[in-house]
């Protein structure tokens, strides 16, 4: 019998420790795989390429120290933001609800509540980047204009350089989050509904609970496999539709090999990239929770 639940709210710091943690091993394999690449070009540059061998060793060095690092100190950053907006707007909007068999596997998810929250939780985001990238941009993009033009007609331009800042700055700010807002909630709405019809008949996503206690609930256990194949399932589904246009256009100048080859990523290899990604993001999980704890979730 499917029970629905909703997260009324999500403890912050073990989610945003656990998010961390995993991001920063995932950037730790990402880093080890680009230090693979550059090896193996290392090895097919000539002998005498000393200079180009010694910026490979130099990047390599970077890259290992920076990724992971990076990004665990990222992901600090939104996972914290992610939960603190979330429990901000669960009181106003409703929380994310989810269709439970014996708090086992997710069923189902109810539509309009996961895609109105995930909409505004990336919209408030959107905003809070934009007030301080847009700015920044404009002022790159002001001096840059400036400088492309002579002494003796730049002063006259100012106040018209200054205008169009000021509009850029607001179309930032405004115009982007509500971009973010309408793309997210139907991007999401398609994903529960593919999610909806696919789950009762292959399996959902299945999880293992703690009770903590009354209705606080730990994660105790992600099943890697279930999550990793309804994930990638749903999101090759999704990314196989919004690449429909992009598809019509090489078929469409008569471009056929590069259809095809654009067809087969979008689909084979979009779906292997993300089972492994999803399954090596529930083996993390696993592993880490008896150490650093797993995330706390408040079902009602």
């Amino acid at each position: 019998m499917e029970e629905l639940k909703e997260i009324k709210s999500v403890a912050i710091v073990p989610f945003t420790l656990m998010s961390s943690s995993i991001s920063a091993v995932l950037g730790l394999i990402y880093a080890l795989i680009l230090i693979l690449v550059l090896g193996v070009v290392a090895v097919f540059l000539p002998s005498e390429s000393h200079i180009i061998n010694s910026l490979l060793m130099t990047a390599s060095v970077a890259i290992i120290i920076i990724l992971p690092v990076g990004s665990f100190l990222f992901s600090i950053l939104t996972s914290f933001l992610i939960a603190f907006i979330y429990n901000l707007l669960v009181p106003r909007i409703g929380g994310i609800k989810l269709g439970m068999v014996e708090m086992k596997e997710i069923r189902s998810v109810p539509v309009i509540p996961l895609s109105l929250m995930a909409s505004s939780l990336y919209t408030i985001l959107t905003f809070l980047i934009m007030l301080i990238v847009a700015p920044l941009l404009v002022v790159v993009l002001q001096g840059a204009a400036l400088a492309s033009i002579s002494t003796s007609s730049s002063m006259a331009g100012l106040e018209g350089l200054g205008a169009i800042g000021l509009i850029g700055i607001v179309v930032m700010i405004i115009g982007i989050p509500i971009l973010v807002f309408v793309f997210t909630f139907i991007y999401t709405a398609l994903m529960a509904l593919v999610y909806n019809f696919l789950a009762p008949k292959m399996g959902g996503i299945r999880l293992k609970f703690n009770t903590i206690k009354d209705n606080s609930f730990e994660i105790k256990k992600i099943k890697p496999i279930p999550l990793a194949l309804i994930s990638a399932v749903v999101l090759t589904i999704l990314n196989f539709i919004f690449s429909l246009p992009t598809l019509a256009m090489y078929f469409a100048t008569g471009n056929v090999p590069g259809g095809l080859g654009y067809f087969l990523g979008n689909t084979i290899g979009m779906f292997i990239i993300i089972f492994i990604l999803y399954a090596l993001m529930a083996l993390l999980y696993n592993y880490l929770r008896p150490f650093i704890g797993g995330i706390e979730l408040e079902l009602e």
